[in-house]
C-alpha cells in the first residue's frame, strides 16, 4: 500500500534527522495525518487511522515538542468531537481545520520571533548558529533585511553534519558564512559577538533540549562572556516536563558515523552517536518566542499565562487508550 511505504519514509526521516528542523518535522507529520483523515469515511476509520499513525509520529521524534504538542492537540479534539456526537464527515472537518490553524500559527509565529530577534542583532555582528533552524534561518534574513552587515559562524554538526547543510543555505541567502569542525567551537568563540540558536523542546526549568553540540557552545559561549538567545516559539514548551516528566533523548543509527566496513573493522567497539543534548538554563541568556524576550527562569510564568497552572496534560499514550474507548 502506498500510504503505509511513504508512512515508513516519514518515520525513517524524522528518526534519522533527514528532517532537519523541530517545525519541519511537525509540518511533515501534521501534513501526513491530515491526508490520511482526508482518506476516511467513518468514524471507527478516523479513530484507527490516528491509533495507527500518532504513537509511531511521536516515538519517532519525541524531542519535538511542537510535534508532540500539536499531535496530542489533534487526539484531544478528535476525542471531544466524537463525545459530542458529531458525524464523520463533521470529524474530519474539525481535523484538517485544526492542522490547517496550528501550521499557520507555527509559521506566523516563526515571522514574529524574528521581528524580535532581529532586533537583538547588531550591525556588523559575527554570529555563531549550529544545525539547521528554520527559526534561526529566518531571524537572520530578517535583520539582514533590515540592512545589518552579519557574518555567520556554523560547526558541521555531526552526526548527521545538518550545519553543513545550514552553512549552504545561508550562503544561498548571501550571508558571509565560516564553517569549521565541531571541536573547534571553544577555538572560535573569541571571534564570536552572538549565539543564536534554535530549540527541539524548551523545558519547565528553562532548559533547551536542541542538537548535540549546544551545550557545548553554550559552555564556551558562558567562559567567553558571549551571549547566548535561543529563538523558539511558545509551542516548544515540552508541558510534560511540568508534570515532573522528562524528554527523551534519541541517539542517531552508527552508520551516520561510519561506513558499514568501519564499523566491521571496529570489531566490538561501541558506537554511540547522540542526536540532542539538555543546555542548562543558567547558560543561557535569553528565550525569543513570539510573545517577546524572557529569561529562561521565567518559562513557568509564560506557561501559567498560556495553558494555566498547573498546565493539563495528558500523554498521548492515555488520550490513544481514551480514544480506542470512544
Amino acid at each position: 500500500m502506498r500510504e503505509y511505504e511513504d508512512f515508513h519514509k516519514l518515520i525513517g526521516d524524522l528518526r534519522d534527522g533527514r528532517i532537519f528542523g523541530s517545525t519541519e518535522a511537525a509540518e511533515k507529520a501534521l501534513t501526513f495525518i491530515k491526508e490520511q483523515v482526508g482518506l476516511c469515511s467513518s468514524l471507527n476509520e478516523i479513530k484507527n487511522t490516528l491509533i495507527e499513525y500518532v504513537p509511531p509520529l511521536v516515538k519517532a521524534r519525541p524531542t519535538s515538542a511542537l510535534t508532540v504538542n500539536c499531535l496530542r492537540e489533534i487526539v484531544e479534539l478528535t476525542i471531544d468531537c466524537i463525545k459530542r456526537k458529531m458525524d464523520a464527515q463533521k470529524v474530519k472537518e474539525n481535523i484538517c481545520s485544526k492542522i490547517d490553524e496550528m501550521l499557520r500559527k507555527a509559521h506566523e509565529s516563526v515571522k514574529m520571533i524574528a521581528g524580535i530577534g532581529a532586533k537583538r542583532i547588531k550591525d556588523g555582528d559575527t554570529i555563531l548558529t549550529n544545525t539547521y533552524s528554520y527559526t534561526v534561518l529566518n531571524v537572520l534574513e530578517k535583520a539582514r533585511d533590515e540592512g545589518k552587515k552579519i557574518s555567520i559562524f556554523i560547526p558541521e554538526s555531526r552526526p548527521g553534519g545538518e550545519g553543513i547543510d545550514m552553512a549552504v543555505e545561508l550562503y544561498k541567502r548571501g550571508f558571509p558564512v565560516t564553517l569549521f569542525v565541531d571541536s573547534a567551537v571553544r577555538y572560535m568563540m573569541k571571534e564570536v559577538d552572538l549565539v543564536l540558536i534554535g530549540a527541539e523542546a524548551i523545558a519547565a526549568n528553562g532548559a533547551v533540549v536542541n542538537k548535540i553540540g549546544t551545550s557545548m557552545i553554550a559552555l564556551a559561549a558562558h567562559e567567553a562572556r558571549v551571549r547566548v538567545f535561543v529563538a523558539a516559539g511558545t509551542y516548544k514548551f515540552s508541558l510534560e516536563t511540568f508534570l515532573g516528566e522528562i524528554v527523551e533523548l534519541t541517539y542517531r543509527r552508527p552508520e551516520v558515523l561510519l561506513s558499514s566496513h568501519e564499523l566491521r573493522a571496529l570489531g566490538n567497539v561501541k558506537v554511540l552517536c547522540p542526536a540532542f543534548d539538555v543546555t542548562p538554563p543558567e547558560y543561557i541568556d535569553a528565550i525569543i518566542t513570539e510573545r517577546g524576550v524572557f529569561a529562561p527562569q521565567a518559562v513557568p510564568l509564560i506557561v501559567r499565562e498560556i495553558f494555566g497552572w498547573p498546565p493539563l496534560v495528558k500523554d498521548i499514550s492515555v488520550l490513544i487508550e481514551e480514544l480506542k474507548r470512544c
